[in-house]
């Protein structure tokens, strides 16, 4: 079997094990177009905008997808995958990508059905889509980090749920950041859910993109630089 069959078998198997689980289905299947057509939650009619609320769910179905590397190290999997003719660097990349797929196929539909539904312009499902991939970018890279960090699946969910429900409300993806004490209103900078915010509440306030929407893309790249860069540098097996 050559490299790159291999590589595209760990791709496929990564990809259908991400999405077996049946809440990890709903989360990166389902919910994404059920939030797109909660018109209230679009147009300013409810406190939980659409764009927070996608935030979350993106964050979410980021972890449990991500969640396969870590199933693969507890099984004792990895190991025998790398006894094979493929690098460490290949399965990883292999199966951040799997993880990526279902994510941006998802944010690619729904910015069109925003497009027809609200009537959004092209600079706007533009910047939505590309601050949604940057966040999913982020996100991705933030969970597979955390799960080198651990090697049980239920410490790993457990802590990083109590990291995400605070990283949500401090991000101002669940209310608007000035309903916070002064004191808690920039604590969330430190959250890739923060910037994402940023970018997406500049970019619907103002309806083009700003330097405040690209700073905001800009700190999510570095995010997700520092997250591959700290889970590789983990031992895996």
């Amino acid at each position: 079997m050559t490299n790159s069959t291999f590589n595209m078998t760990i791709f496929r198997f990564a990809l259908i094990k991400g999405l077996r689980n049946p809440f990890t289905l709903v989360l990166n299947c389902i919910l994404p177009i059920v939030v797109i057509f909660i018109r209230p939650v679009w147009t300013g009619e409810n406190l939980l905008s659409g764009h927070g609320l996608l935030v979350m769910v993106i964050w979410g179905g980021s972890y449990l997808m991500a969640q396969g590397i870590l199933a693969d190290r507890e099984s004792g999997a990895l190991t025998r995958i790398l006894a094979a003719p493929i690098s460490m660097r290949n399965y990883l990349v292999q199966n951040l990508l799997a993880f990526m797929v279902p994510l941006t196929l998802q944010l690619a539909l729904i910015t069109v059905i925003g497009a027809i539904l609200y009537e959004w312009s092209l600079t706007l499902a533009l910047g939505l889509f590309l601050a949604c991939m940057a966040f999913t970018a982020s996100s991705v890279t933030m969970a597979f980090a955390w799960n080198s960090l651990f090697k049980r699946k239920e410490s790993s969910f457990i802590t990083f749920s109590a990291v995400v429900t605070f990283g949500i409300m401090l991000s101002g993806a669940f209310i608007p950041l000035d309903i916070l004490p002064d004191a808690l209103q920039n604590i969330g900078a430190v959250f890739p859910a923060y910037w994402a915010m940023q970018s997406l509440d500049s970019l619907i306030e103002l309806g083009t993109m700003t330097g405040d929407y690209f700073i905001g893309i800009a700190a999510m790249a570095l995010f997700s630089i520092a997250f591959l860069l700290l889970g590789g540098k983990r031992r895996m097996t």
